[in-house]
């Protein structure tokens, strides 16, 4: 009897998945625990693992949306399997290289015209395949679609407003920025609440302790794991937490759970030269940090001599359904004298 390989349950409840990387082949022969697939459901990746030993078939397709718990595959017994009608055989006319640059580019072999004896399909092929279909039109597949997604829905449903302010780093932020910027931050929603929670439809629900999500970059996108109650931790901690975040991001050793229960976001284009943007509120937040580089410009003491002053630039964005200007401003500027006098 076969047995159905699922996808596994890592989002909440409505969510699909994808099968982002296939590592067998339709009709190959598996072993128990051994490793057949990666996946993406929301922003958490995971390896999926053949329940029992046996013979592959019904691969789904790549990026195909799957329901949580729905089967992507299923293992059958050799002798089972060997009642089945065979697999296509132009899944077959691949050298093996082709099949591995084809695992790594995410292209599907059934989409290759092969240019082999026979129409076989070379590594060259694929390789062109990919380039032409980059050049062409890129599908959005994995967890680039799940941020678009998101980004698109934030669009649609928030009336987002975007307030601006120049904070004075001089004498401050000397080191151990972010861990900085995020105390700051929830340190200030404790006393502004009202952009301090999540919201469901028109009912806002505020936060509590505030839990201040971070947008990291990672090779595959962007990512907002959750640093819990930095308000009442020092930087010490919540710097080396920040470092641990990123590495794990990178590695895609984040779960589920780092990413629940966010009341507000910071992102950090600093790194990258930006001065201020406008960032996108990160759904079912209601308000969300844009960081800016720092930089030295001219600015005058206290006798009117020019000197050199270090600024920064914050840009909040806010959904004005939920939260009005003055609010939004006041918050922004009790930020600012945090951050001045840190």
């Amino acid at each position: 009897m076969a047995v159905d390989v699922l996808m596994p349950v890592l989002a909440d409840e409505g969510e699909d998945g994808v099968v982002t990387a296939w590592m067998v082949e339709e009709g190959s022969h598996v072993n128990a625990g051994q490793l057949i697939a990666t996946v993406q459901v929301e922003k958490v990746a995971a390896d999926v693992e053949a329940p029992g030993s046996g013979v592959v078939r019904g691969l789904v397709g790549l990026n195909e949306p799957v329901t949580q718990g729905a089967a992507i595959c299923a293992v059958f017994h050799e002798k089972e399997a060997s009642t089945l009608p065979a697999p296509k055989s132009d899944r077959l006319l691949a050298s093996p290289s082709a099949k591995r640059v084809a695992r790594e580019l995410g292209i599907d072999l059934a989409m290759v015209e092969g240019s082999g004896t026979g129409g076989r399909i070379t590594d060259a092929d694929v390789r062109a395949a990919a380039e032409i279909a980059s050049g062409r039109s890129q599908e959005l597949a994995g967890l680039r679609a799940v941020i678009a997604r998101n980004m698109r829905e934030s669009a649609r449903t928030t009336a987002p407003v975007t307030l601006t302010t120049t904070v004075d780093v001089t004498d401050s932020l000397p080191d151990r920025v972010t861990a900085r910027i995020v105390h700051a931050v929830a340190s200030a929603l404790v006393d502004h609440p009202v952009l301090n929670g999540t919201r469901e439809g028109d009912r806002f629900t505020e936060g509590g302790t505030p839990d201040v999500a971070l947008a990291i970059q990672t090779d595959d996108g962007l990512v907002a794991p959750v640093v819990r109650g930095p308000a009442s931790r020092s930087l010490e901690d919540l710097a080396d937490e920040v470092v641990e975040l990123a590495e794990r991001a990178r590695t895609k050793q984040l779960s589920a759970e780092d990413f629940q229960g966010g009341t507000f976001t910071v992102t950090n284009l600093g790194a990258h030269g930006v001065e201020a943007f406008t960032p996108i509120i990160n759904l079912p937040q209601v308000a969300i940090l844009g960081v800016g580089v720092v930089r030295t410009v001219p600015g005058f003491d206290e006798q009117g001599s020019i000197v050199p002053r270090r600024e920064m630039v914050l840009s909040l964005t806010f959904d004005h359904a939920f939260v009005d200007g003055a609010p939004a401003a006041a918050f922004l500027a009790h930020l600012r004298s945090l951050l001045e006098d840190s």
